[in-house]
């Protein structure tokens, strides 16, 4: 997969979106301009979750500039693949780069409309991957969140509102129940 449309078309599948987001997707795709730094309001972006298996815990942040609890993550960059991208955030966000070696590919796609006054941005499309750890690596950027915690998946349902984050919880409690 040379090309970001490339790896996008490839990836899209029926377990990790429905048809309408996949249809949304791909029509995306053929449109270009995909990342924020060609200036489209409609661009990509990548979230990632760490979890601890054993405890059944992700680790989630409160945004400063979002104002939410999220799961960590960002934009694509011209020129990245999403694991590049995953890469960078995971150390810019969390202290530990390159800590992604292997090929990994998402286990959801999203949506999500966005609707702030002054940012150019309508919407962003985001690839969600996740990976085990139990955070001892972890050396947090204070300028990025308010606080950050491990939590098991009910109190992240708490304490989240964003629909992709809690569709992605969503996926975690099946990976969890296996």
């Amino acid at each position: 997969m040379n090309t970001l449309q490339d790896y996008i078309r490839a990836i899209i599948s029926p377990s990790i979106c429905t048809s309408e987001v996949a249809d949304h997707w791909l029509k995306r795709v053929e449109e270009g301009k995909l990342t924020r730094d060609e200036g489209h309001t409609s661009h990509l972006g990548c979230y990632f979750l760490p979890y601890n298996s054993e405890t059944k815990q992700v680790f989630v942040v409160h945004h400063k500039k979002s104002g939410l609890w999220l799961f960590p993550g960002g934009h694509l960059d011209e020129g990245e693949l999403p694991v590049q991208t995953l890469n960078r955030e995971i150390g810019e966000e969390l202290g530990t780069w390159d800590r992604i070696k292997e090929e990994i590919f998402p286990f959801l796609l999203t949506i999500t409309p966005i609707n702030h006054p002054g940012i150019m941005c309508t919407e962003h499309l985001d690839f969600w991957f996740r990976f085990s750890t139990d955070g001892s690596e972890f050396v947090v950027d204070p300028a990025e969140f308010h606080t950050t915690r491990w939590v098991n998946l009910q109190e992240a349902r708490e304490l989240m509102v964003d629909p992709a984050n809690r569709e992605a919880l969503d996926k975690m409690e099946v990976l969890f129940s296996s």
